[in-house]
């Protein structure tokens, strides 16, 4: 299930989409593909036991980390860059920040730096790279920049020391800033051209991560090799990592039972148990990550609340928890994924009652209605969930036409609210694990036609809300603030909240320190990787 974080559209400056990006990034690393540097290809089988090779269905359109946002382009960037701070499961953790606080307001962050910490070029990392990267990726405006909307500047004492000024209070900052890919200044200002260096980033590495870009084959694989001077050293890692792009489940199944791939997070949940019983780690592990389906809003039979309502009934939850995913997951409770600080447990949220649905039907007048609902091609939850919905609406007299595409699709859909479909599935996956990643990205209005509101949700009192979350120092202040969204959105029925589902991941025998991160869905820490 490789799917992307909705990347929000620009606002400063208008850039090329990700999915024309893809064609640089294959044409200027076509020489470093041949050359196989840092890849298994022809190392023989000492090579093959220093290689970790991890299957993905989905390619990358970019290797850019300010569009790290989307989850393809953020496993690359995962292994190439450094953050300021990480998070460790759900707590923040230092990286090349060694320390770090607000002033009394919120409206600045003092942060301390690392001085050992080398660019892949050996450059040293400084402040001034810090204070480049966020400079950047403000005026750029796309991506990342929706997760630090609050940045003003960065105020450079020394090599080590910086001020972040903040335009308000924004309590979500340094969550924020684990998305944040630190970049060498002076490498991407000398290759910065006529975009801010989005060209030259979409296919060469300005890092100073544990592993360094070597190569890419257009939607085949991804190679990178040990960048040895890094801060944190080596153990048992592995010397070269390839990113294989096989789209099928099936693919992967056979790519790893035969040893020519170390790890897939794409295995067919009827799999699981006998690639257990087989000696390979099956590894599940539960995630701030919820499919959704959204309603539109306006200029659609679904602008009545009435149908929106009904709709909600009409789903079961409980085959999609016990039939799609197998018990790897549980069912939603409003918008906000359970592991969640601030999530309430008390948000209404609709069980399956056909006779309750076709009831609200009747009393509404509703009859004849037909929807049309998109949802992303060769996804084995979003396909079974789709034609579930479709049969459980039949049953109370709503036509679904069912329309598979692929993100890109789905993305170019939402920018107009004339060619967003009536029902849109999608996951949710928050960009850490902060109310705000979810609250304010998908349901705040300034996201409507421009980011991850995909039905045009606009409910003035929610935007407020969210707003003062942000604003608050408070942790319960903050919680107030987004419990009430919570329960409004509830009762607007703008989303039928499908599930909750665990991350599963399949391992080779002899892998260790794989972890799951909520902070970082759909990727591999390949640095906490032993191959053993």
């Amino acid at each position: 299930m490789s799917h992307p974080i909705p990347p929000t559209a620009g606002r400063s400056r208008r850039v090329r989409p990700l999915r024309l990006v893809a064609a640089a990034v294959a044409a200027s690393l076509a020489l470093a593909a041949c050359g196989g540097g840092g890849s298994a290809a022809g190392g023989g089988t000492d090579a093959r036991k220093q290689t970790l090779i991890i299957a993905e269905n989905e390619p990358p359109a970019t290797f850019d980390p300010v569009q790290a946002d989307n989850s393809t382009v953020d496993e690359v960037a995962v292994p190439a860059y450094d953050t300021l701070l990480r998070y460790e499961g759900s707590e923040l953790a230092p990286s090349v920040a060694t320390a770090w606080k607000f002033n009394d307001d919120g409206t600045a962050l003092d942060v301390t730096l690392r001085d050992d910490v080398t660019f892949h070029d050996g450059a040293k990392l400084t402040a001034a790279d810090v204070k480049y990267t966020l400079d950047r990726i403000a005026r750029l405006g796309i991506g990342v920049a929706s997760l630090v909307k609050a940045y003003d500047s960065t105020e450079v004492t020394d090599d080590t020391h910086a001020t972040i000024r903040l335009k308000q209070p924004y309590a979500p900052f340094a969550s924020a800033l684990t998305r944040v890919y630190l970049l060498n200044s002076k490498l991407v200002t000398a290759n910065a051209g006529g975009d801010d260096g989005q060209k030259w980033l979409a296919s060469n590495d300005a890092g100073s991560g544990p592993y360094k870009l070597t190569g890419y084959t257009a939607n085949q694989e991804a190679r990178f090799t040990r960048h040895d001077g890094y801060w944190g050293g080596f153990t048992n890692q592995a010397k070269d990592v390839v990113f294989r792009y096989l789209p099928q489940a099936a693919t992967q199944k056979t790519a790893l039972t035969s040893g020519d791939i170390d790890i897939a997070m794409d295995i067919a949940p009827t799999d699981w148990a006998g690639m257990e019983s087989s000696g390979f780690t099956v590894d599940k592990a539960d995630t701030n990550v919820q499919l959704y389906v959204f309603a539109k809003m306006k200029d659609s039979p679904l602008s009545n609340p009435k149908l929106r309502e009904a709709l909600s009934h009409a789903y079961d939850y409980d085959q999609h928890i016990s039939a799609i995913l197998k018990g790897a997951g549980k069912k939603a409770v409003g918008v906000l994924p359970s592991g969640m600080t601030c999530f309430d447990s008390s948000a209404p949220q609709p069980a399956r009652d056909v006779a309750k649905a076709k009831q609200i039907l009747a009393d509404a007048g509703l009859s004849g209605v037909k929807l049309t609902m998109t949802y992303l091609k060769a996804t084995a939850e979003m396909e079974q969930a789709a034609t579930l919905l479709q049969s459980n609406l039949a049953e109370i007299g709503v036509t679904l036409n069912l329309e598979a595409i692929t993100y890109p699709q789905y993305v170019d859909r939402m920018k107009t609210n004339e060619t967003t479909p009536d029902l849109g599935m999608i996951y949710g996956f928050p960009a850490y694990p902060d109310p705000d990643a979810v609250l304010y990205v998908q349901f705040h209005s300034t996201f409507i036609n421009n980011g991850q509101n995909s039905g045009g949700y606009d409910n003035p009192e929610v935007d407020k809300l969210v707003e003062q979350g942000q604003r608050a120092t408070d942790e319960s202040e903050r919680c107030a603030a987004y419990g009430k969204a919570q329960q409004l959105i509830a009762a607007d029925h703008y989303a039928i909240n499908m599930a909750n589902s665990q991350y599963v991941t399949v391992l080779r025998k002899g892998l260790t320190g794989y972890t799951y991160q909520p902070a970082h869905h759909q990727t591999v820490d390949v640095y906490k990787v032993q191959v053993g």
